[in-house]
């Protein structure tokens, strides 16, 4: 019993020291706190769910075919609009106030074939989307037992393959190698050849109009020597039959006594000038100083490159 009362009394004491004023204080700030967490609470559930039901509503719901841009380069046909609509992970309509969607638009078009690099997307309300984005450009086309598989300037994979190919003086060349690994849409081909053609038949697309000769094939089956050593690694053949003898890959650095890709055009646009079309002769071998090539010919009809 006394030891109740002592206990009793040295909690009285302890409390005593408080002033009531301040224990006042601190119950009305923590019932002020309380009710203002209460109250934010049901302002953000009403905010959502007014959200929510607002995103619903037809006016901000966005068609997914619209996020296709509409000024593609002129290269870019009714197929590549067909494939860039197709967006993985994108339903066919979706609200432009859901969380995330232009992030979730970026990520679907970069994981296009035909997508280089998505550089931005806004948007613009109630329901319109701006996608801009840069392109891979087909160049040419890998053989690789009888199919076709378009790769651009850099060497990767767009499409899926075709099984023919168009003899098209004016269409992309055909690269022909040992390549038999394929990689899938949208990687890039880790034969060294296949990427070492890519970028020599950029070299002729930008050079158009500046050659009048036109190429039906880029031969890499030599690509580092593999078949003869002092031979040219690549082979560039025309519509006609004749090869010109390129030489090395124009992805090496500093290959020593290796003329730049440039100055190889330049050669042959030089020739041109003083001799007629490269398709004119048998061979033309551009890999040395003096250009050397065989003699006169017609159309050479005993090599063909279709399918």
């Amino acid at each position: 019993m006394a030891q109740s009362i002592s206990r009793a009394g040295r909690s009285r004491g302890w409390q005593h020291l408080i002033p009531e004023s301040f224990r006042t204080r601190v119950k009305t700030f923590f019932a002020r706190l309380f009710l203002t967490l209460a109250v934010a609470c049901i302002l953000c559930c009403c905010f959502i769910i007014l959200r929510n039901f607002v995103a619903r509503l037809d006016c901000y719901q966005v068609d997914a075919r619209t996020l296709v841009p509409r000024n593609l380069p002129s290269w870019a046909g009714d197929s590549v609009r067909r494939d860039l609509s197709v967006l993985p992970g994108l339903p066919q309509r979706f609200s432009i106030m859901e969380p995330g969607i232009c992030e979730r638009i970026a990520a679907a078009f970069e994981a296009n074939p035909w997508v280089d690099r998505v550089l931005s997307v806004r948007k613009l309300y109630p329901n319109r989307i701006f996608v801009e984005m840069t392109l891979r450009r087909p160049v040419a086309g890998v053989r690789v037992r009888g199919l076709h598989y378009l790769v651009d300037a850099f060497g990767y994979r767009l499409t899926e393959p075709f099984d023919t190919w168009s003899r098209d003086a004016d269409g992309p060349p055909v690269i022909l190698s040992s390549v038999r690994r394929i990689p899938e849409p949208g990687q890039q081909w880790s034969h060294d050849g296949v990427r070492a053609g890519a970028a020599v038949a950029e070299v002729l697309r930008l050079s158009r109009d500046r050659l009048e000769t036109r190429f039906a094939a880029v031969d890499v089956t030599n690509i580092g020597g593999c078949r003869d050593r002092h031979k040219s690694e690549i082979t560039l053949i025309t519509h006609e039959g004749t090869t010109v003898q390129w030489g090395r890959s124009p992805l090496l650095v500093n290959s020593p006594g290796e003329l730049t890709p440039e100055e190889k055009l330049i050669k042959m646009i030089l020739f041109e000038k003083k001799r007629g079309p490269l398709s004119g002769y048998r061979y033309v071998d551009i890999r040395f100083d003096n250009v050397q090539h065989g003699p006169r010919v017609g159309v050479l009809s005993d090599r063909t490159f279709g399918n």
